[in-house]
């Protein structure tokens, strides 16, 4: 076996002193505050409304912070034909003395505009405002718009992103989804609705957390409960493309029950809509229903704290080591309870009694739960926008220890962060772990940080991480992360464990490389391949062919070796204790050919259930309803709730994350796949990210926002009419193409390898031919379709032929489906 095991165990005092060789420290500029014992403060940012067809709608809210593009994501404001965009400000108390706003291309590197507001109306705690955006723009183009509003004391940035369509499709499918949303609250006018809905008799219709449009109607009028809405509804237009629109609606609803008690339900009704000349097509729907936790006495019944209407990425659970306390997360609020007092707590909740809940409700954070002890005290992460409090307006991660003899919430730190809260939470999800050495590990923008919650103190672990560099253990004590930037060309591994702050490493021999390919449990797998073996597919390196995989223990002690003479591994994927290969065969110089998949089936333990605590049962009304499980009796006449009496600041610190975020090098485009009203996931391959996207009907933007793909927006036949012209805008760089990128002249150039034929039509559609590989270094243009064909032209023949669209699906199959496509942006 070529490799070198190099166990470099130290205690946690040595790898302290040993950060200048093994990381890059980052000894943070802390912010001390005086001891500090407050409430937490109320919500005192304004917001701001943009307006489409005289409707308000896009509640946009303020940041303390540059956020550049990263919260332009939320909302797409259509401006009118004049280009003139009113806006009204929620002053909350506030006097605005400044209005001014800036217009630029989503990649940010080319200003379009910036001006002054010199005039606006000011009233009823209010200002109306119009911004005449100036003739620069082009045509069902897409631009960030930043407003800046100033108050005197502050300086507030609100971001969108702005059209210029040549339609006004987008007031139509808003009006629709308002009507939508209002109508399946009422039995009868929902009728209208019936031909919207796509019912399917295998539809999971046992839950009102989550309806679709699949739903029955009954589902869909919330099995015959007795709704009505509370307040007014919040409109957000997500996403508009000329012919696709993405419409959110958020919403509270009460629920009287038969025995007079009212329960509130946090709703989100997401419509996914295609426009064309005969009517608009609810392409697909959505409903996300969260009930709010009160802690009344209703809420305690037998051996369950019921939790009541909701989704399973809604609630968790964590009780203490002796089961005395149990702590769970319903929605955006954390509770504890005490078994033995009775006693229940809301520990944390942005929810306020005094604010009208457009701030307060604003639902773009979440709650970890880190640990839960004997003595009721808990650790927990807030993370994403802060929507109270003293971070208001700020984006990052907040960390609060509970302690249940002060009855005080204390904050130890905050980590803020550029990026939007889905990317925050992806990267949460990915790593944030409490050691046994009260040290915390936290994941943000390519950067680990661990913070010494003695001492206050942060260091850099591993900087410029991109996907596949890095892997994280079943229960996240182990992390695992190659050095330097080329996925492929790695000559080291670290590997560190969290608890007892033990590095080691993984080294190859001499013209070997090392690749982190996860875990399975808590044992690592990892792979080695030669310097000499690489895999060039018409003329792109697609890897570099593992010839050994391994799998070591805690102790780095070799548990499996697959080798296999002539056998290569290209992907590995480890899933409920399996291992799954993707395997090659040489075929001549740096040429594969795909084998059979092998598996490998480990003795780990499968992984921790996320919904351990959590039950839940089919209640006559409600449908699944949620509950917390508890080992006794709980009467819930007796049940005490109350919250912390304050929030302390005296050993609070803002963490400085310097230079370490977003440090990579690395070049490679980020795919990120949207549906359903979400963010779904990301990847470096297209084909994945389209993947993810293609069962919601939706779509896949590139970093800097761009829509990239979309399932919806292709008209039913395309063909282009010169199509070796267009493809000059592609083919000048084949030569140099190395991977998916953009040019200077706008160009957006993506290796779609692996993505169906259907999926690359969006492309035809949008003008630009599509490159099929046919043989090695041959290539034809896909250059137009109908319901039944698409054409083929073949460069070096110059032969157009058409190809029925079954038959092509096929053959592009067999040829692995190596495409490249592309789109001309701003």
């Amino acid at each position: 076996m070529k490799k070198i095991l190099q166990k470099a165990g130290i205690l946690f005092l040595i790898f302290i002193g040993a950060l200048v060789v093994y990381f890059i420290s980052a000894r943070n500029t802390m912010e001390k505050e005086s001891a500090v014992y407050t409430s937490m403060e109320e919500p005192s940012l304004p917001v701001v409304y943009t307006q489409l067809g005289g409707q308000e709608i896009n509640c946009l809210h303020g940041y303390m912070q540059d956020m550049g593009n990263q919260a332009a994501r939320e909302s797409i404001s259509v401006l009118p034909e004049d280009r003139g965009l009113h806006i009204r400000i929620q002053e909350y108390g506030n006097t605005v003395t400044g209005i001014s706003y800036e217009v630029r291309n989503l990649t940010m590197d080319r200003l379009v505009e910036r001006t002054e507001v010199e005039d606006w109306d000011s009233g009823d705690g209010s200002v109306s405002a119009v911004l005449p955006i100036q003739n620069l723009l082009a045509r069902n183009e897409t631009y960030l718009l930043s407003i800046t509003v100033s108050t005197g004391e502050k300086e507030l940035h609100y971001y969108t992103r702005i059209m210029w369509p040549d339609n006004t499709y987008a007031s139509d499918m808003v009006r629709l989804a308002g009507e939508f949303t209002r109508k399946s609250l009422d039995y009868n006018q929902a009728r209208d609705l019936v031909s919207y809905l796509e019912t399917n008799d295998t539809e999971d219709n046992s839950s009102l957390g989550h309806v679709t449009i699949r739903a029955n109607f009954s589902h869909l009028t919330w099995d015959g409960l007795d709704v009505e809405m509370v307040g007014e509804p919040q409109v957000t237009l997500q996403e508009f493309d000329g012919i696709m629109g993405q419409i959110q609606i958020r919403y509270q609803v009460a629920i009287n029950e038969e025995d007079g008690t009212r329960s509130l339900v946090d709703a989100e009704d997401n419509f996914t809509m295609k426009w064309n000349e005969q009517r608009i097509y609810l392409m697909n729907y959505e409903r996300n229903a969260n009930e709010v936790f009160d802690g009344g006495h209703q809420s305690f019944s037998g051996k369950k704290i019921l939790l009541g209407i909701t989704n399973d990425n809604k609630v968790r659970t964590m009780e203490s080591p002796k089961s005395k306390y149990v702590a769970f997360k319903t929605g955006g609020d954390l509770w504890c309870y005490d078994y033995d007092d009775k006693q229940a707590v809301c520990v944390f909740s942005f929810r306020s009694n005094s604010d009208d809940g457009v701030r307060s409700g604003y639902d773009r954070h979440d709650i970890k739960i880190l640990s839960m002890q004997d003595d009721g005290a808990m650790d927990f992460l807030v993370y994403g926008y802060m929507n109270r409090g003293k971070y208001e307006g700020r984006m990052g991660v907040v960390f609060y220890h509970y302690d249940k003899e002060q009855d005080t919430v204390q904050e130890k730190f905050f980590l803020p962060a550029s990026e939007s809260y889905d990317m925050v939470k992806a990267d949460i999800d990915k790593l944030s772990y409490l050691s046994e050495n009260d040290m915390m590990y936290i994941m943000l923008q390519g950067t680990v940080y661990g913070i010494d919650l003695k001492s206050n103190e942060s260091l850099v672990l591993a900087q410029g991480l991109t996907e596949g560099s890095y892997a994280v253990s079943g229960d996240a004590s182990r992390f695992a992360w190659q050095e330097g930037q080329n996925l492929y060309e790695s000559e080291k591994v670290h590997v560190m464990d969290f608890n007892t702050s033990q590095k080691q490493e993984i080294v190859g021999e001499v013209n070997d490389y090392v690749r982190v390919l996860g875990f399975v449990g808590n044992d690592l797998i990892y792979g080695l391949s030669s310097s000499k073996d690489k895999w060039i597919v018409n003329g792109r390196m697609k890897g570099m062919p593992m010839y050994a995989m391994y799998i070591v223990d805690t102790q780095m002690q070799v548990e499996s070796e697959y080798r296999k003479d002539g056998i290569y591994i290209t992907d590995v994927v480890a899933q409920d204790g399996r291992i799954h290969l993707k395997r090659l065969v040489p075929l001549g110089e740096n040429q594969y050919l795909y084998q059979n998949e092998d598996t490998i089936v480990c003795n780990q333990r499968v992984e921790k259930d996320p919904l351990e605590g959590i039950g839940w049962f089919a209640s006559q009304d409600k449908g699944k309803v949620y509950f917390v499980q508890s080992d006794s009796e709980i009467n819930g006449d007796k049940v005490r709730t109350s919250a912390p009496k304050a929030f302390s600041y005296e050993y609070t610190s803002v963490l400085d994350t310097g230079s370490a975020a977003s440090s990579s090098s690395d070049n490679s485009m980020v795919f990120k796949a949207y549906g359903g009203g979400h963010y779904i996931g990301s990847s470096r391959n297209f084909s994945q990210a389209v993947e993810m996207a293609y069962g919601q009907m939706g779509y896949v933007t590139d970093s800097s926002q761009h829509i990239v793909w979309d399932r919806i927006n292709r008209q039913p036949i395309r063909n282009i009419k010169s199509p070796v012209d267009e493809a000059r805008k592609v083919t000048k760089y084949l030569d140099s193409f190395d991977g998916s990128r953009v040019y200077e002249d706008g160009l957006i150039l993506i290796d779609a390898g692996g993505c169906s034929l259907i999926q690359m039509l969006y492309y035809i559609d949008k003008g630009i031919p599509v490159i099929a590989y046919v043989e090695s270094g041959q290539y034809v243009l896909l250059s137009g379709y109908d319901q039944y064909n698409v054409t083929l032209y073949n460069p070096q023949t110059q032969e157009t032929q058409k190809m029925g669209l079954n038959d092509a699906t096929e053959y592009f199959k067999n040829l692995q489906n190596d495409f490249l496509c592309a789109l001309a942006v701003e």
